[in-house]
């Protein structure tokens, strides 16, 4: 799931909220396929950046991402959870 933003900093942002292959399927380059339909059709919105969020833990999907082109943000991240 993708969420297209407009930022006055950045432009026109594509945030990827979730992306996810199941587990029985992952290998099998499918993942890559996705990866590249979601950033040939963020070139063909003419979308200036992609973001998106991978835990600090998760190494496995930071290489994915940088073996797909994406590189690591000099940004922070900020949360704060609300009360229920």
């Amino acid at each position: 799931m993708a969420v297209y933003t407009s930022s006055a900093e950045l432009g026109r942002v594509m945030t990827v909220n979730d992306f996810f292959v199941r587990p029985d399927h992952r290998r099998r380059g499918i993942g890559r396929e996705l990866a590249k339909h979601l950033i040939e059709e963020c070139e063909r919105m003419k979308i200036d950046e992609i973001g998106l969020e991978v835990l600090h833990g998760n190494k496995t999907a930071a290489r994915f991402w940088e073996s797909v082109g994406l590189r690591q943000a000099d940004r922070f991240l900020f949360r704060k959870k609300l009360g229920r």
